[in-house]
């Protein structure tokens, strides 16, 4: 396959330090609007030069250094941010003490006082082993989400290992290598066959492209 190009539309901040549409003229101190108040668009299926207005940019040149520094200022690195460690014995105890599983310990409760000491001089066992049983649920439901829930953690963390540490970009004209957190909002991306996508993009041109979509 040939070169690919692809508009970098990672979206953070619905504003852009920019004094006009004009890049070589920003500054950063100044702030404009680049949606108006209320209004919301997706850049996924709005036009293409209505996204190349929005980002200042240019599908054959690309960025201008001038606009780069402050888009960074503006939008930060291009990067994911890492998860906390996760407290492993706190993510318990959520699941624990929270959500249903807080009714349910008023039941289990409500069940053990049924067999003692309001079960009289007779108490029913089954009122025992349904406070047991109820007690067994909560913890082995608590464990399982807290697992899930661990699960899912390392699974984003394990994101940042999926990403390139170069990538190709058009810039002031011409092609060039950056880091991967260098790239800002409207950097025009050029992927070759077996290159990993560094950032969220949307396709603005391509040559023998085959997608697979997976079923949710």
């Amino acid at each position: 396959m040939d070169n690919r190009s692809f508009e970098n539309d990672k979206l953070q901040n619905p504003q852009v330090n920019i004094n006009t549409p004009n890049q070589s003229s920003m500054s950063k101190g100044s702030t404009i609007q680049l949606w108006p108040a209320g209004e919301q668009k997706n850049v996924q299926s709005i036009p293409l030069n209505e996204l190349f207005q929005h980002f200042h940019t240019n599908p054959e040149t690309g960025l201008s250094s001038d606009f780069i520094s402050d888009a960074r200022a503006q939008y930060g690195v291009n990067k994911l941010t890492p998860p906390k460690p996760p407290n492993y014995f706190w993510l318990l105890f959520k699941q624990l003490f929270t959500g249903f599983n807080s009714i349910l310990w008023f039941a289990g409760v409500l069940a053990i006082l049924a067999y003692k000491p309001l079960g009289g001089p007779d108490p029913s066992m089954s009122n025992l082993a349904l406070g047991i049983v109820i007690f067994f649920v909560i913890i082995l439901n608590s464990i399982l989400n807290a697992y899930q829930e661990i699960k899912s953690i390392k699974i984003v963390a394990a994101f940042s290992k999926l990403l390139p540490t170069l990538a190709t970009v058009r810039r002031d004209g011409s092609e060039q290598q950056v880091v991967i957190n260098e790239l800002v909002p409207g950097d025009i991306v050029l992927i070759r066959m077996g290159d990993k996508l560094p950032a969220d993009c949307r396709f603005i041109s391509c040559d023998s492209l085959k997608v697979i979509h997976l079923p949710h």
